[in-house]
């Protein structure tokens, strides 16, 4: 097993970031490997899922290269008053991950929690057949929400408004993006309990899921951790990667 942390010239940032690439070099020997996209909760870097779940153990397990960049408070957003994310996040990182590492780039899954799950979902809902799953847990359409004081600075940043409700009918909206989606392209795992910081959104967006057909919704009791969200990453990723 190799943990690879990267720090990177990122060109959508005009900045430099990091991230981390943990790598199955030893149990396994594919020519390609498929690799997952972790995006944590806003206010955490690059090291949050290493240091909550044991994702190490579960890159070992299924032969799969995982990679966790740094997002900083973009929501995973090219930020109205800030930096491109989206941008790095869908374009620039998976040439700059096919450069240094024997990725297979039609087997891309992305996956976050909370913020980190809106970020996951809007980039898969935004570009449809680049990833073959997507996994949300815990965070629906942050348009849906009316967000804590201390995140609204945060979005004004990131979406150009404190105030959500303006924007349910942009492209910053996971349900507007649902319904402009074709849903071949876009498989999607979701996941939330029903005492989650976002569970008002996530309600939404999993009706609308459900709606749409052809993805997967799971709802749980209480507030979900990360134990629970490595638990559902864990059991959706072995089923998917043989």
């Amino acid at each position: 097993m190799a943990l690879m942390q990267i720090h990177f010239f990122s060109e959508a940032l005009t900045e430099c970031n990091s991230m981390d690439v943990i790598l199955p070099v030893e149990r396994w020997d594919r020519e390609c490997y498929p690799v997952l996209w972790l995006i944590p909760p806003a206010g955490m870097d690059h090291t949050a899922w290493q240091r909550n779940t044991a994702v190490e153990r579960l890159a070992n397990e299924l032969g799969m290269i995982v990679a966790m960049p740094d997002m900083k408070l973009s929501f995973g957003t090219d930020m109205v008053h800030g930096f491109k994310y989206f941008t790095m996040l869908t374009r620039e990182l998976p040439e700059l991950i096919k450069e240094y590492f024997p990725v297979d780039l039609t087997k891309q899954y992305i996956a976050g929690a909370k913020e980190g799950a809106y970020a996951a979902l809007r980039a898969a809902l935004k570009c449809p057949g680049t990833y073959q799953m997507a996994l949300g847990f815990s965070c629906g359409s942050l348009t849906d929400e009316i967000l804590a004081e201390r995140k609204r600075e945060w979005a004004a940043n990131a979406f150009g408004s404190e105030d959500m409700e303006p924007l349910q009918d942009t492209e910053f909206s996971l349900r507007y993006l649902l319904k402009q989606a074709d849903q071949n392209e876009v498989c999607i795992h979701f996941a939330y309990g029903e005492n989650d910081e976002y569970a008002g959104s996530s309600r939404a967006f999993a009706q609308a899921l459900e709606e749409g057909g052809g993805n997967c919704v799971e709802r749980l009791e209480g507030r979900l951790t990360w134990e629970n969200w490595f638990s559902l990453l864990q059991k959706n990723m072995a089923n998917e990667i043989k």
